[in-house]
């Protein structure tokens, strides 16, 4: 499926009619401290709203090589063989925002209907540590979670998936590199969401033309340009450093396991997923799915989870899913 960037970015009357309806309410973000308390308020409230999960749940502690104790929450079926297929979740929120607990409903859903493993990884935001500290903590959890699957409950032949939207697309992405170069984690799928795969700043010469979104859509609501760069800037990552750009990872993409993609017409990161799920699927022979949805900005499913697109938006997630797990 392929749209023109004239129509990606053509705003989706649906979601025109609902952001207009909210039009007034928007709070200015100045800083991160402001950000995080939105977040929390919105957190707080969608966990008042959660049902109660039927399934079996426990958050476990897991030593970090500096002593720092990163936490997870395990999400099991209530019918558990140990046969599950194991699904690793990493939150977005621009490294500097949110934690496991915003996406439990979520994680709730997946191990339901998917009858899988859950499991969704903390890890330590910026700017009280920046970059490499986050992605360092995901990694050191993923080679834990890849050794304790027997304690997890997990059988990793049956499926071992990364996933995670936006900033947790950016680690899904990142980890799946470091678990294919490591030899020591065997990653069967990976789900990247609304990605970020390369700085702006250092995006290689021969994509150039295929990197429009951040300038096009520089103004978009829920994320503009300077919305994330503000996030980004507290990150403080190096451009060209491929654990935050794994666009340009030095050893290539070559014997990725199959991926799947979501990317949303109005997002300033439109253009982050096209090009990174054509780069592995045309220059490196790895299986891909991706689905678009033009006129709609990043994170639009969480502000507005009522819209027919967003449940499409899930729906499609969902089947993208099962496609990495080949059930």
């Amino acid at each position: 499926m392929s749209f023109r960037p004239v129509d990606m970015g053509k705003v989706n009357p649906e979601f025109e009619k609902a952001l207009q309806s909210r039009s007034g309410n928007e709070q200015p973000v100045t800083n991160v401290v402001e950000f995080r308390k939105i977040v929390e308020n919105e957190m707080r409230d969608s966990q008042c709203a959660s049902e109660p999960f039927c399934g079996f749940f426990e958050e476990i502690k897991i030593s970090m090589p500096d002593g720092h104790q990163n936490s997870v929450e395990v999400f099991r079926p209530p019918i558990s063989t140990g046969e599950e297929p194991l699904i690793v979740w990493y939150h977005g929120g621009g490294f500097c925002l949110g934690d496991a607990k915003y996406d439990e409903a979520f994680c709730r859903k997946l191990c339901l209907d998917l009858n899988a493993v859950v499991i969704g990884v903390n890890y330590r935001l910026a700017p009280e540590f920046p970059f490499p500290v986050p992605i360092n903590d995901c990694w050191d959890t993923l080679q834990w979670i890849s050794s304790h699957s027997q304690q997890l409950k997990a059988n990793l032949k049956n499926g071992f998936i990364l996933s995670g939207s936006s900033a947790g697309g950016n680690i899904s992405a990142v980890l799946s590199l470091l678990a294919r170069d490591s030899k020591s984690v065997d990653i069967t799928g990976v789900y990247i969401g609304v990605p970020i795969v390369v700085h702006p700043s250092v995006v290689p010469q021969r994509y150039q033309s295929l990197y429009r979104s951040y300038e096009e859509n520089k103004n978009a609501p829920l994320l503009s340009t300077e919305t994330f760069e503000l996030l980004i800037d507290a990150y403080s990552p190096d451009p060209l450093n491929p654990l935050y750009s794994p666009l340009l990872w030095p050893n290539g993409h070559r014997n990725l396991p199959r991926s799947y993609f979501q990317v949303c017409g109005l997002d300033p990161l439109r253009d982050d997923g096209i090009i990174y799920e054509r780069v592995l699927r045309e220059e490196n022979g790895i299986s891909t799915r991706i689905d678009m949805y033009p006129g709609v900005p990043h994170a639009f499913t969480g502000a507005f989870p009522e819209l027919e697109i967003s449940k499409r938006f899930e729906h499609d997630m969902f089947s993208g899913f099962r496609w990495l797990l080949s059930i």
